[in-house]
């Protein structure tokens, strides 16, 4: 009987979700609906402009924390580093993924992760990604404070085919135009953030693997991606890490911080 109301809950709030296509509610509906499927901890909805910041478009957070705001500073520009972001603009096709699918390979070592991303993602990431030719990437992103399971991917996997059909329904009946741009200074500050860091003091090569290691990339893997041997990568880390007059990765991360007109010890 239990298993039979149930049913009967996740029906009623599959309709209500269908109910709220093209209003402002759906997505908070959508993401109550997945949460009866899987307690989740927070959820984010973002649309990827092609250029830009992504635009929040919905937030959840089951267990609110008190202190810092972490929307502000991940607006400013560290969603240069966020991994499903960086795969969006790298051509990600529609799907639902793992952090583990997307993010490189020494990603969980990265400063990024260790400062920003476990504190507000939190332990795990998935999302639903749907693609909008000429426009960008929407993004349903579910967040817990432990290990998503096989069974959980698998069942979200299941559910995605609907809740990406869903979205992309949502975006075409409200006729969305990519949202308003921010402020053109402060867009062009944070366009040019990644790509600009450290210019004027490093090479390009040293430029290339500073972005690199900000997004988690190990020697082997950067290697890889610019054809060059580890051995060069260490090379090029180490000259970067005198020019910059650094010792490790989280001063490297602070810098980039700063890059952003953020102080590190007063975020």
């Amino acid at each position: 009987m239990e298993s039979l109301f149930r049913e009967v809950g996740l029906h009623a709030g599959l309709a209500r979700t269908v109910e709220q296509i093209g209003s402002d509610r759906f997505w908070k509906q959508l993401i109550l609906l997945l949460r009866q499927w899987l307690p989740f901890d927070n959820a984010l909805a973002a649309f990827y402009p092609e250029e830009g910041a992504p635009q929040p478009l919905e937030e959840y957070d089951a267990s609110p924390q008190s202190g810092i705001e972490a929307m502000p500073i991940y607006l400013d520009g560290l969603y240069l580093l966020d991994p499903f972001y960086q795969a969006c603009r790298e051509g990600l096709p529609s799907g639902f993924y793992r952090l583990e699918e997307i993010a490189p390979d020494h990603f969980l070592q990265s400063e990024y992760y260790l400062s920003y991303f476990h504190d507000n993602v939190l332990e795990d990431e998935v999302q639903f990604i749907v693609q909008l030719p000429g426009q960008g990437s929407l993004s349903l992103s579910l967040g817990m404070r432990r290990r998503f399971s096989a069974e959980e991917c698998g069942m979200l996997a299941m559910l995605s085919g609907w809740v990406m059909a869903l979205m992309g329904q949502h975006w075409q009946q409200r006729n969305r135009a990519p949202l308003p741009p921010r402020q053109d200074e402060v867009a062009s500050q944070v366009r040019d953030a990644l790509s600009q860091f450290g210019a004027g003091v490093l090479s390009e090569r040293e430029l290339e693997i500073a972005r690199l290691i900000l997004r988690g990339y190990s020697s082997k893997a950067m290697a890889e991606r610019l054809a060059i041997s580890p051995e060069t990568v260490k090379v090029h880390r180490r000259h970067l890490y005198a020019k910059l007059d650094i010792s490790s990765q989280p001063e490297l991360f602070s810098l980039f911080i700063q890059a952003l007109g953020h102080d590190p010890q007063n975020p």
